[in-house]
């Protein structure tokens, strides 16, 4: 094509498409809601990492202090620990919501202090607490440095896989009293949408006769519970209930690896594009030919299946959706990262 800038280097684009733009995918509702009040939680809490090979925290008094505590609860005196194999660390963890003492947490470690790497070290017993200042879990073990291409060089973090230990268990409280005193639960939408919650309550109006479905407050869903009910055979029928969703037109760029993904519901109006001598026609009617022959578009997959045939590299497809959508021309949300 005359007058394209040739590309020098090989750009990997994936263009994934969600679903045809005619098509409708059914989705089980427990991929599309979760039930409020069952969730997950959060702890975290500080820890001593041992065993590292001059890599630790050289000047931390904090370190230090620690050290000595560490020391004296074994019944040892120490007055000047050496600490350049020795971290201090913030511990984290993420719960679930039915926790159940002796369950097996994995746990990320953190360098708090000037440690160049806790990479062969040991976190010694540490326990982690939630919001309420409660002990949940305890955790030990030796720490994981978590490498890939993104986090080159980042020695500062890593994970114990498996190390955190269950002490207390967690019941979550999900079901709730209605005004009339019933038991009830309440369903929450991941992504909000008022076609999808009216969805969501018709098709358990029909399929829970003795139930109550309806919108509440904050936008939820509450569901209220037949007396005598199996409470696991009630919310697994829920969970297991399928709808066809209504989506939100959305377009993710990943500026970095070049990825592009798009649903099939995201769809161009008629539009023209000039860049770097590359006029491109984008219609719903009849096809036209500028500089190079472009078929006509109506949605993103289209649009980039033209541009990757007359040469198109990845920079300049992510340029133009950004300026279709500035135009007003593409109509989805548009993300970049």
């Amino acid at each position: 094509m005359a007058g394209f800038v040739k590309k020098t280097a090989v750009v990997l684009m994936l263009i994934m498409l969600a679903a045809a733009a005619d098509s409708e995918v059914s989705v089980k509702l427990r991929n599309l809601c979760f039930i409020d009040g069952y969730k997950t939680n959060q702890i975290f809490g500080y820890g001593m990492v041992v065993g590292l090979q001059g890599t630790g925290d050289s000047r931390s008094n904090l370190t230090k202090t620690s050290m000595k505590n560490l020391l004296k609860s074994l019944g040892l005196q120490e007055t000047s620990p050496l600490i350049k194999n020795s971290a201090a660390v913030i511990i984290s963890a993420n719960i679930p919501a039915n926790l159940r003492v002796g369950d097996r947490i994995d746990i990320y470690v953190s360098s708090i202090g000037d440690a160049k790497s806790l990479e062969g070290g040991v976190l010694i017993q540490s326990p982690l607490k939630g919001a309420d200042g409660v002990i949940y879990v305890v955790a030990q073990g030796r720490i994981t440095i978590q490498g890939n291409e993104d986090r080159r060089g980042v020695k500062t973090t890593g994970i114990v896989t498996g190390g955190g230990i269950a002490e207390r268990e967690i019941r979550p409280e999900f079901i709730v009293k209605t005004a009339d005193n019933k038991d009830a639960i309440y369903l929450v939408l991941h992504d909000w949408n008022y076609s999808t919650a009216d969805k969501i309550i018709k098709s358990l109006q029909k399929k829970l006769k003795g139930s109550t479905v309806t919108l509440a407050d904050n936008g939820r869903i509450m569901i209220t519970i037949p007396a005598e009910t199996s409470l696991t055979e009630f919310i697994g029928t829920i969970e297991n209930t399928e709808i066809v969703p209504d989506m939100k037109a959305t377009v993710v760029i990943n500026e970095k690896d070049g990825t592009i993904v798009t649903g099939g519901n995201v769809v161009i109006s008629e539009a023209m594009i000039s860049r770097r001598g590359m006029i491109i026609e984008i219609e719903n009617s009849e096809k036209k030919q500028s500089a190079g022959y472009i078929r006509d578009s109506a949605t993103v997959q289209e649009l980039v299946e033209s541009l990757n045939s007359v040469g198109a590299g990845t920079a300049d497809i992510i340029a133009i959706l950004k300026a279709l959508k500035a135009s007003g021309a593409l109509h989805a949300e548009l993300i970049v990262k």
